[in-house]
């Protein structure tokens, strides 16, 4: 099993350059998918072939971790796609600029009746997209990009997408985002203007990060499917206090990403027009099926079906992750191939990413409106199945009893420690507590930090 450090030591620069910026275990975590989703939007034209579909690395990620736990440092990532956003500024100030000009040029040939052709206006493709924006303008910018220019989504506060989406102006939004994911096509039509924008194979990555007490906010329900289109990472804020210092020789982090954004540059104009199939190994396919089929097993006893589609939008992922990291390593290596066969280690650093979130998201699920988990009366009927002190090497036979997997058994176990049932007396020993004296349920978020 990869540790932390191996991950981010196998990451692709300048991923790898991006997360050792960071300080705390939490902010390196955060900052690893962060990365990945922000390398990802620039790359609208790398895909795979997942499932006899085409898809592109257009990911959507939201950190749930609570305040004063490192989040703020975040925004700094956003600075890695600020020369992109310049440039796509100036160039978009430019073209209004000249179809200004040219038509009034057109309109005064208009009125002396000599003949004239109209000028079209032209198209104003943005890479970064504000949350706090409405359905009708969130559909138009997507047009505007065309399916050539991937949007990015990046927002620090969750808020500002929850509360534009509360709005009639901006309800639409979670089903623009939801169609977004698989690339489907999204039509608008209205009577104002005789506006008609249809938007095929849109491409939109997001990157949000919140409190937990935020997070219900923006998945109001499980039955709707926007929750299992993201991955999900969860942690807690550390305990101590960080020597706010700096050294001599320390530099503002600002500067540094500034810097890291003339690369993040290069990467983008590496990729605009380049069209890069990445193609898995036989064997990595294999991989993903046998750890799909476990996923769909373990979400299928816990969640019913409304759970399912986090196992199979999670191995999605997968795939999703390993086009960024395999075209990273293709970037560096200036290869102008049309086809790239992802590696090995970067595929099992895929595959090891999204098997946290994907732990993060079954976990979370639990806490959502309109699921289909288990509730208090089952968790009173496990518990009244064991015995008052014992190993976990005992409840073998409860697999059987209750028609649950040894891994459904291990989190449950979990929840009962987490809402004070039970007492772990040391690893794999647990003893009942009184009934009367157990809280409330907490965060039942996965807080661990061990990949």
């Amino acid at each position: 099993m990869k540790s932390i450090n191996q991950l981010i030591d196998g990451l692709p620069e300048p991923l790898k350059t991006v997360v050792n910026l960071m300080d705390t275990a939490e902010e390196k975590k955060m900052a690893m998918y962060a990365s990945i989703v922000v390398a990802g939007s620039l790359m609208p034209h790398g895909w795979i072939n997942y499932d006899s579909k085409v898809n592109y690395p257009a990911l959507m990620l939201l950190i749930s971790f609570p305040p004063a736990s490192g989040k703020g440092k975040l925004a700094l990532l956003a600075r890695l796609v600020e020369k992109v956003s310049l440039e796509q500024s100036e160039a978009n100030r430019s073209a209004i600029k000249n179809y200004r000009t040219a038509l009034r040029i057109f309109e005064k040939a208009v009125r002396k009746g000599e003949e004239a052709i109209m000028p079209e206006k032209p198209r104003l493709p943005l890479l970064l997209v504000p949350a706090n924006t409405t359905s009708a303008k969130l559909t138009e910018q997507l047009s505007e990009n065309a399916g050539e220019m991937m949007a990015l989504l990046f927002e620090t506060e969750v808020d500002a997408l929850t509360n534009m989406m509360s709005n009639k102006f901006g309800q639409d939004n979670s089903m623009i985002i939801r169609k977004v994911y698989h690339h489907e096509t999204i039509s608008q039509m209205r009577k104002t203007n005789d506006e008609h924008f249809e938007v095929r194979k849109p491409k939109m990555a997001l990157v949000l990060t919140g409190t937990p007490s935020q997070t219900p906010k923006l998945f109001t329900s499980v039955k709707d499917g926007l929750f299992s289109r993201f991955m999900i990472v969860t942690g807690d804020a550390p305990i101590a206090w960080k020597d706010v210092d700096p050294c001599e020789e320390c530099h503002p982090l600002d500067g540094k990403f500034e810097d890291l954004s003339t690369e993040f540059h290069r990467i983008y104009h590496y990729f605009k027009d380049k069209n890069v199939e990445v193609k898995l190994t036989e064997f990595q396919w294999t991989c993903l099926n046998n750890l799909g089929k476990i996923w769909l097993s373990e979400c299928s006893e816990e969640g019913g079906e409304y759970a399912i589609s986090i196992a199979k939008r999670h191995g999605n992922m997968i795939a999703r992750v390993a086009i960024v990291l395999t075209l990273l390593k293709y970037y560096n290596k200036k290869s102008t191939d049309e086809k790239v066969i992802c590696e090995d280690d970067d595929y099992m650093t895929a595959e090891k990413l999204v098997e946290h979130s994907f732990q993060n998201s079954l976990a979370l699920f639990k806490e959502i409106p309109g699921d289909e988990m288990h509730g208090r009366d089952e968790l009173s009927e496990f518990y009244d199945h064991l015995p008052f002190e014992f190993c976990t090497k005992e409840l073998k036979p409860l697999e059987k009893v209750l028609d649950r997997s040894a891994r459904t058994i291990g989190r449950m176990l979990k929840r009962l420690v987490d809402m004070k049932w039970l007492d772990q007396v040391k690893k794999g020993k647990y003893r009942k507590v009184d009934f009367s004296g157990a809280s409330e349920v907490a965060d039942l978020s996965d807080d661990s930090f061990n990949f």
